[in-house]
């Protein structure tokens, strides 16, 4: 190839699927404390695209949430009907950057919400600590935080406990 590529922006979104909008809005929104930056329900949908409404209750859905943690890159949230929750894998996963003095209570926030994780564990440098936890579909994600003082495992995740 003898042209040089063009430069990207970075990226637009990031896409999860998902199989029900309601959990998805009160474990991202509630629990985790993303912004809801829109909801593209059936009924939006339907308002926007009257068209497409055998889209609307189709397995590969239009309907998603779009929220976004901080000034992060958005990320959506589409509807899935078809697809079941899968068996967590280490990889892929989404791994969200908490302040070291706030990763004690997001773990507690997860506990008493009956989310299982694994963690605090150190893959990197001392200081290192990282939580990992599924959403109610079984997207892997993760807590990372860098200057930690409290007690961690050494080691990769153990996603199995998810």
């Amino acid at each position: 190839m003898t042209h040089t590529a063009p430069a990207v922006e970075g990226f637009a979104h990031i896409t999860l699927p998902i199989h029900d909008l309601e959990v998805a809005e009160r474990f991202y929104v509630e629990l985790l404390g993303a912004k809801l930056v829109r909801k593209f329900d059936r009924e939006t949908f339907l308002r926007y695209r009257p068209d497409r409404a055998h889209e609307a209750d189709a397995d590969n859905s239009p309907q998603h949430l779009a929220v976004q943690f901080g000034n992060a890159v958005e990320l959506h949230l589409f509807l899935q009907k078809g697809r079941s929750r899968p068996v967590p894998a280490p990889h892929p996963h989404l791994a969200m950057g908490v302040n070291p003095r706030d990763l004690d209570t997001c773990i507690a926030r997860l506990k008493h919400a009956n989310v299982k994780i694994d963690g605090p564990r150190r893959l990197g440098p001392p200081g290192h600590a990282s939580v990992y936890f599924a959403d109610p579909f079984g997207n892997v994600l993760e807590f990372v935080t860098m200057g930690y003082r409290g007690p961690v495992n050494d080691g990769p995740p153990d996603v199995s406990v998810l």
